[in-house]
């Protein structure tokens, strides 16, 4: 009991720190107007997806797909457990890893955007 206590603690820790890496601000890397043309190739629409719909998807998919298994092949118990604990797992490290290079890379902005911003 004390070994799942301590994985859950772990887990938690964890998301801990992917919720407060989610809300902090990235390093913003000025782009000069003679290197723009670099990052307009190729041009590529939109392609932006809510958080919490890709969030829903992240924690539910996985979910779905213990469950459906556990209704299909009748699975005990313990398997479920360790199955959700190793979902929790690699979700918590992957926002966490993720987060940690968003805001190493940063967000690009033009000097135009720097002058907009600095005049308002």
């Amino acid at each position: 009991m004390r070994e799942l206590a301590l994985e859950i603690g772990i887990r938690v820790l964890l998301f801990g720190v992917f919720v407060f890496t989610e809300f902090l601000e990235p390093f913003e890397r000025v782009i000069q107007p003679e290197e723009l043309w670099l990052y307009k190739n190729p041009l590529v629409e939109s392609d932006h997806i809510p958080k919490r719909v890709m969030f829903a998807i992240s924690f539910l998919t996985p979910l779905a797909v213990i469950f459906v298994v556990k209704i299909i092949q009748r699975t005990d118990k313990t398997e479920i457990k360790e199955a959700c604990l190793a979902v929790s797992l690699a979700l918590a490290l992957n926002g966490v890893f993720t987060n940690t290079i968003k805001l190493i890379v940063g967000r690009w902005k033009t000097e135009c955007e720097d002058a907009v911003h600095r005049r308002s």
